[in-house]
């Protein structure tokens, strides 16, 4: 069962979706079709390969990239500045009203 595309296909206005993809290879290819096969806003994704990157570390580098084709990227930092992009990212969607949620009218 995939929980996040289930949200996916049943959320409710106003709701902005975000996944997080731990990748190994290919990592904006990758997380991007996850991205579409979801039905969500933004997908969060970092190369655990990567040297200071992942579960093990107080680091991380991720590239946030959007339903619209947009990526940021946001270079081995603090988790906490990962974590407040990631928060910017979805806050910015939410007030521009831009999810991929169909009822956005």
């Amino acid at each position: 069962v995939d929980i996040l595309a289930g949200l996916g296909r049943s959320r409710v206005h106003g709701q902005v979706l975000v996944g997080f993809a731990a990748e190994t290879s290919d990592l904006r290819q990758n997380a991007a079709a996850k991205l579409v096969a979801k039905g969500i806003d933004l997908m969060v994704a970092n190369d655990v390969s990567a040297p200071g990157v992942g579960f093990d570390h107080g680091t991380n580098a991720v590239v946030i990239l959007d339903a619209d084709g947009g990526a940021r990227e946001v270079p081995l930092t603090d988790k906490r500045e990962v974590a407040r992009a990631v928060l910017d990212a979805a806050l910015a969607l939410h007030r521009t009203n831009r999810s991929t949620n169909g009822d956005d009218t």
